[in-house]
């Protein structure tokens, strides 16, 4: 009789995996794209030795990121955020291994905190760049004199329910001092649910801050048209439409996307985009021109195909449409945008957060790294139901194709963001992704026979938003809007890297902020061009 009854037992565990796998494993659409005539990138892994520690009965589930070059050398590092009771830590890449630095280096005054997000800029214009540091009760700055930080937790008016998640940097006043918007989020312990679209007055608040001149701020949330308490993921400070003022692109937790039109005299108006009446997940924000026309175009990660709708709806009404699909912007001027997901490929994947555009395999197109897991998600607890992260090159059809397995990225730890930088040096862009409750891990790109081209600009706040165009031997034109902040609660290489696949470049310019341009003439290949 036990027998008889362990046979129907084993066969409803297996209907039960697979019915669960449906929901988290499993992309609704199967994409068929054509890598014939690209080359798909290989990477080799390796493993961090140091785990972030999330507490998640105390803690939202984020941890910073960042690529800073600490003492000037050209050599780029690594820094990574603690969670709460655990110092933040910085590696460097040498020796052909990622070693710890000194811990002496970097100190993490509020050890209690967890440690958020990071954004790296020369904020006093001494050679070094700095962090800019959010975590649970603040944001710090971390001023860098080449050999050490010194710590300085500025003065903000956040709001008590509120914790910084995120900052997003720009120079909104042309007075060369950094200005923030910061993303907040509700703290830990007042989060009621994860799915609440609805309920008035819920969640953090966001703030717009004007620097004083003395990294003291003035909160100009109100005064700029900006008001909106959501929880909010983070922003971006980008132009979007070629006046040369920033505007501002913002994820906003169960809610949506919106773009801002900077208008001049600190004001911003939110403008309508193909996700203004839909309710989403929006979480990482990735920037790139992928058609090269001079438009800066976005991505936006989204909980996709992997929760069932009774999950994640929440108190969303009949009459209010979900969009669960990941989202792509296509800018076509004029400040209005397409999404474009479903025609390039990358509608129907699975549950995400952080993202990134980045050109791995040096074509001279951009392609695209999403980290995915979710540690809140009971499925995800079991590790053969978790998801592989994503990989997907850019074919010259303008699709994408996810080639993670083959190019040998597979990420099944809780992924919080992927970050880019080029740690050896080869020329060939490396790629990290930053786990939470656990080791990231750095895939060292294997490089080949295509050429590059590097731009440096000074790490200061006059080169964010500043446009880079790369004029190549027949007379394309590479774009690249030098941005800061893209991912989730990180910041990316600061070195531009572009593919020239077998050519070579001829002219390379700057359009900074301010109007001011710079530019450069030659025979470029295999080198970097330092403005």
């Amino acid at each position: 009789m036990k027998k008889l009854l362990f046979v129907p037992v084993i066969l409803v565990v297996v209907i039960l995996t697979m019915v669960i796998t449906r929901f988290t494993l499993d992309k609704r659409i199967d994409y068929d794209v054509s890598t014939e005539g690209i080359t798909v990138p290989e990477f080799s892994e390796i493993v961090l030795g140091w785990e972030q520690e999330l507490k998640d009965s105390e803690s939202l589930p984020f941890a910073a990121s960042a690529v800073i070059d600490v003492n000037g050398d050209g050599a780029e590092e690594l820094f990574l955020g603690g969670g709460p009771g655990q110092e933040d830590v910085i590696f460097e890449y040498r020796d052909g291994a990622f070693q710890l630095l000194d811990a002496g280096i970097i100190e993490k005054p509020e050890l209690a905190d967890a440690t958020f997000g990071a954004s790296v800029v020369d904020t006093d214009n001494n050679g070094y760049s700095d962090l800019i540091v959010s975590r649970t009760n603040g944001v710090w700055l971390y001023l860098n004199d080449g050999s050490r930080f010194t710590a300085r937790k500025l003065d903000l008016p956040i709001p008590a329910d509120t914790s910084p998640l995120s900052v997003g940097i720009a120079d909104l006043n042309r007075d060369g001092n950094f200005d923030m918007f910061m993303a907040g989020y509700i703290r830990k312990e007042l989060v009621e649910g994860q799915n609440i679209f609805n309920k008035e007055g819920y969640g953090g608040s966001s703030l717009l801050l004007l620097n004083n001149g003395d990294n003291t701020f003035t909160d100009i949330t109100e005064s700029s048209g900006m008001t909106y308490k959501h929880n909010t993921f983070m922003g971006v400070f980008v132009d979007m439409d070629g006046d040369y003022l920033e505007d501002l692109v913002v994820a906003h937790d169960t809610g949506q996307i919106r773009t801002w039109k900077n208008l001049g005299d600190l004001k911003f108006e939110n403008m309508p985009n193909p996700n203004s009446e839909q309710y989403s997940y929006p979480m990482g924000i990735a920037v790139t021109d992928y058609q090269d026309d001079g438009l800066v175009d976005f991505f936006f990660s989204n909980i996709g195909s992997s929760p069932p709708d009774l999950l994640v709806r929440g108190d969303l009404r009949d009459d209010q449409e979900f969009n669960r699909k990941w989202i792509m912007f296509q800018n076509k001027g004029g400040f209005t945008f397409e999404d474009v997901a479903e025609e390039v490929k990358v509608a129907d994947y699975e549950f995400s957060w952080g993202a990134i555009f980045e050109d791995f395999n040096l074509d001279g197109l951009d392609d695209l790294v999403v980290s995915e897991n979710y540690i809140g998600l009971p499925a995800y607890k079991l590790f053969f139901l978790r998801l592989p992260g994503r990989l997907l090159i850019q074919t010259n059809t303008g699709e994408f194709a996810e080639t993670g397995k083959e190019s040998g990225v597979v990420n099944h730890s809780f992924g919080l963001s992927p970050i880019t930088a080029d740690f050896n040096n080869d020329g060939y862009p490396d790629l990290v992704h930053i786990n939470i409750s656990g080791a990231s891990k750095v895939f060292m790109n294997k490089g080949g026979d295509a050429g590059y081209l590097k731009v440096k600009l000074p790490d200061n706040i006059k080169s964010i938003g500043a446009k880079i165009a790369v004029t190549l031997v027949g007379g394309k034109v590479l774009f690249r809007d030098h941005v800061s902040g893209e991912g989730l609660c990180s910041d990316q290489s600061h070195v531009q890297i572009f593919g020239l696949g077998n050519g070579e470049a001829t002219d390379v310019s700057v359009t900074y902020l301010d109007g001011t341009q710079e530019s450069r003439q030659g025979s470029f290949n295999n080198t970097t061009v330092q403005f």
